[in-house]
């Protein structure tokens, strides 16, 4: 999308600016960035909004290019078994390239048909003496090694994955997928060097912290992206603490998660290591309802551990802290029965559940 190619039309070019505004964050709630009615509007909702209206101007141009669902994307196969996805599948899909015009203040989708795509694949390269460093512990594969997983198979068609299977010497392992944008080979390089301390003993094995299993890297040697401990969430959505429900979650059951967050911690640092950004986003809870420890890429989060204390063991120690507040001092009403979980079931009746130690 460019200017150039709308500012014949005030209509279309105010919706273009109001949904850069919207991208950059920044929101002045006059008459330009609201709406019809005067009303200020959230960033999320004109950058839905304006999605929304792209998809409908270009629905055409999809319709002729979009191929027929292949195999490995088709949800009934995928159901039967009868197909298999794979993670090379996602990272270099086909591409088309399309521009927005205008004509008499109207909106026309135009397919580039004889012009290549400026997609760059989301891979990064890393150091090859760490690369090397690296292969004494975890495994490396090939795209086409890795099979996509889904609870859905419905959502193989709008999901990115994030839940793929890998073959290890025990046998086929749920992994965690996680990518890393182009460029962000920093990034990657501090998580891959914080995730190989984790590997090296002494860590105790029964460790709730997710680690590192594999990297999916392509011929070259460029990495698309780290296979990691898969945390089977606790509800439907990710599973992570902060976004958890609380309010109907009993309180020994909060305290069972304090502890163990306490316990995985000291852990740690009883190992030499440190968490580094500590708070509750970083918490995942599993169908078991433990609490598992995630995201070992450093760096802090302002209200959960001071800029001085980051990737310190005193920062980890204020961040926990923070977390077992968040924890306590929500408020909590009783589970109707059709709440209750056995596993919750299970922690209510437990009489051996001390209050955490909150120091």
């Amino acid at each position: 999308m460019s200017r150039f190619f709308i500012c014949n039309s005030p209509t279309v070019e105010s919706r273009y600016r109001k949904f850069i505004a919207a991208v950059r964050g920044h929101y002045t709630y006059d008459g330009d960035m609201a709406t019809e009615q005067g009303e200020a509007q959230h960033p999320e909702e004109v950058l839905d909004e304006f999605h929304d209206w792209l998809i409908t101007v270009f629905e055409p141009v999809f319709l002729d290019v979009a191929p027929d669902i292949p195999p490995c994307f088709d949800p009934v196969k995928l159901a039967r078994g009868e197909a298999r996805a794979l993670l090379s599948e996602y990272l270099f899909p086909e591409q088309h390239r399309c521009r927005l015009e205008v004509e008499n203040d109207r909106p026309i989708p135009i397919y580039m048909r004889d012009e290549e795509s400026e997609f760059s694949a989301p891979l990064n390269d890393i150091d090859p003496a760490f690369a090397q460093e690296l292969g004494q512990y975890v495994r490396f594969f090939y795209p086409s090694s890795v099979e996509v997983s889904f609870r859905n198979p419905e959502h193989a068609l709008s999901y990115e994955p994030t839940r793929v299977l890998i073959e290890l010497d025990s046998g086929p392992t749920s992994c965690f997928f996680k990518t890393f944008a182009v460029g962000d080979y920093l990034g990657l390089d501090k998580e891959l060097r914080a995730h190989l301390r984790v590997l090296k003993p002494p860590l105790a094995p029964d460790a709730r912290v997710v680690r590192l299993h594999g990297v999916v890297v392509v011929d070259g040697g460029d990495v698309a992206g780290i296979l990691l401990t898969y945390v089977n969430h606790r509800n439907e959505n990710d599973g992570l603490l902060f976004e958890d429900h609380l309010l109907h979650t009993p309180i020994p059951l909060r305290q069972r998660w304090a502890r163990q967050i306490q316990e995985t911690v000291e852990q740690l640092h009883n190992a030499g290591l440190v968490w580094g950004d500590a708070k509750a986003e970083n918490i995942m809870i599993d169908k078991n309802n433990d609490a598992w420890l995630v995201d070992f890429g450093g760096g802090y989060t302002k209200g959960w551990v001071d800029e001085d204390k980051a990737d310190t063991k005193e920062g980890d120690l204020q961040g926990v802290a923070k977390i077992v507040a968040h924890l306590l001092n929500e408020p909590y009403e009783s589970h109707s029965g059709s709440d209750m979980t056995e596993s919750d079931e299970e922690c209510l009746s437990s009489n051996h559940l001390p209050a955490p130690d909150t120091r």
